[in-house]
């Protein structure tokens, strides 16, 4: 693997230039050549044309990675490199482990055994997952961890309150089919071919505290759960007519009854997790 194309966004606040710079020194180390950098602050994604590179990299968030998924994945001509350049990097922890670097990961994939692998997606109505989606009133935590990001005490404050009154008071959801009514559930697309599914429990302040923590340290599985089901297809219902969701972190809002199916994913992905885990590692390992 000699050349790379390397694409990042130079605006972004956990990249920036020196990691930028950083990276495309130890790709040069290692013997590998960055034909072209592509700065998403700057221009589109190109098209690969005649003459590919041997691999594409990805270094920033799960946002930079799923837009060069959505550029190159769909034809599986290329190998993609996703390296961890954002706050959560949850598809990288999926592919390296959670706490790899991206020197550690460089180092596996230039001078080691390259190992390609495909991975599961989770598929909903207008969105996708690699990783995973929490839907139900609690996900509005995830407006908390972007506060803390860069937002004020006050804002954060406020918003830590809303948390509170929609995990308690919000319209809580259920699996079509099963009783039972959850503020949280978390969906995972798995290499057996199934959605997982799990609550997410939150009765009180320990829970919410367990999972807050854990949702700040990347691990979505990190507080109390108990397994649901598993299944091809799954659909969500709740008594509100719209479901809130983190699609990979991200936070969002669906339409239910809201039907979610799992899919394989058609990109070529480089892992450097022993065989048989990358793609399968549980988020929160639970």
């Amino acid at each position: 693997m000699k050349s790379i194309w390397l694409i990042a966004n130079g605006r972004s606040g956990s990249t920036g230039e020196e990691g930028i710079r950083a990276t495309r020194e130890k790709m040069e180390a290692l013997g590998a050549s960055v034909t072209r950098f592509i700065d998403l602050a700057d221009e589109d994604l190109p098209d690969s044309g005649d003459a590919p590179p041997d691999a594409i990299a990805s270094l920033g968030g799960d946002g930079t990675a799923h837009a060069v998924i959505a550029r190159y994945g769909p034809d599986g001509r290329l190998p993609l490199m996703i390296l961890p350049g954002g706050t959560m990097n949850l598809l990288s922890g999926k592919l390296h482990g959670r706490d790899a670097d991206v020197d550690m990961i460089l180092e596996k994939l230039l001078h080691g055994p390259v190992r390609e692998c495909r991975m599961p997606l989770l598929k909903g109505p207008g969105f996708a997952s690699l990783v995973g989606v929490i839907a139900g009133p609690a996900t509005a935590w995830g407006e908390v961890r972007e506060n803390l990001r860069g937002g004020g005490l006050g804002a954060m404050l406020e918003k830590i309150r809303k948390a509170f009154d929609q995990t308690f008071g919000g319209a809580r959801i259920r699996i079509a089919g099963m009783a039972g009514n959850h503020s949280a559930i978390f969906i995972e697309p798995r290499a057996d071919g199934l959605l997982h599914a799990l609550s997410v429990r939150t009765e009180g302040l320990g829970d919410l505290a367990a999972h807050g923590w854990a949702w700040l340290n990347r691990d979505f599985l990190g507080g109390p759960t108990e397994k649901l089901t598993e299944n091809r297809t799954l659909t969500l219902e709740g008594r509100g007519r719209r479901i809130g969701l983190l699609v990979d972190g991200e936070r969002r809002k669906a339409d239910g009854p809201l039907r979610l199916e799992w899919a394989e994913c058609p990109a070529r992905f480089l892992a450097t997790m022993e065989e048989g885990t990358a793609g399968e590692e549980e988020v929160g390992g639970g």
